[in-house]
């Protein structure tokens, strides 16, 4: 039987593997993308950009996203991610994201929020767009195509809270506990959409590292809905 210490030490041996797997792949990806780039601006320049090329590019640049998760996941790991500390506005991060998403996805997304000015944390800008980004993906992933996703925005004491709804087909109770670990998929899910389940396992990690916190509410057949509060800067006044 293998004590904590062996299991820790498995645990890191595997993490090394799948990042130096994980940074070929990103080097390997790194000239594909360039040459479906440069295509694109040709076919762009000649009149049309071919499906094909536009279909090349989405793959290439999944599975460079999915080196970028298992990159971070062995980073998160050995605490060598460190996270900014700037003045980030959620309000407007959080707008910028839904309009990107948006345009990106083709989804109706309501944006509302309680707060008519900037609610600010002290955060890294890059790594809380991320995680509203990826959130606003599984609320797509996971409920109809003709469906609204609801964000909100608000603050609630001493945090600002973003919550992101869908209207899909919920997450079982037992699911829900163990949504949040590294490559956990849901049953009811793993068949409607592909993934290492790897992105909720990052995003909360990130959230924590803020001082935050990221959970989720759902009923199975009502939708979900995943919420985020993250500590506001304190005011001076």
């Amino acid at each position: 039987m293998s004590g904590p210490n062996e299991d820790h030490a498995g645990h890191e041996d595997a993490d090394a593997v799948l990042g130096m797997a994980a940074h070929e792949i990103k080097n390997a990806l790194a000239p594909l993308l360039m040459a479906l780039q440069i295509l694109e601006q040709k076919q762009a320049a000649a009149g049309a950009v071919s499906d094909e090329i536009v279909q090349a590019q989405r793959q290439a640049r999944r599975i460079a996203r999915i080196a970028t998760d298992l990159l971070d996941v062995t980073r998160f790991g050995t605490g060598q991610i460190a996270l900014r500390r700037e003045p980030v506005d959620v309000v407007a991060l959080v707008a910028e994201v839904v309009e990107t998403f948006r345009l990106g996805a083709a989804r109706t997304v309501a944006l509302s929020s309680d707060q008519g000015g900037p609610l600010v944390v002290a955060g890294d800008d890059g790594h809380l767009t991320e995680v509203v980004m990826n959130l606003l993906d599984n609320a797509a992933k996971y409920s109809p195509p003709a469906s609204s996703i609801d964000v909100h925005v608000k603050a609630r004491g001493s945090v600002v809270s973003v919550t992101v709804t869908d209207r899909g087909f919920g997450i079982a109770p037992a699911d829900q506990r163990r949504l949040f670990q590294r490559y956990f998929r849901a049953a009811a899910t793993a068949e409607k959409a592909r993934g290492l389940g790897l992105g909720l396992f990052l995003c909360r990690a990130i959230v924590e590292g803020h001082g935050g916190a990221l959970g989720v509410e759902s009923v199975p057949g009502a939708g979900s809905t995943f919420w985020l509060d993250l500590p506001l800067v304190p005011d001076p006044r």
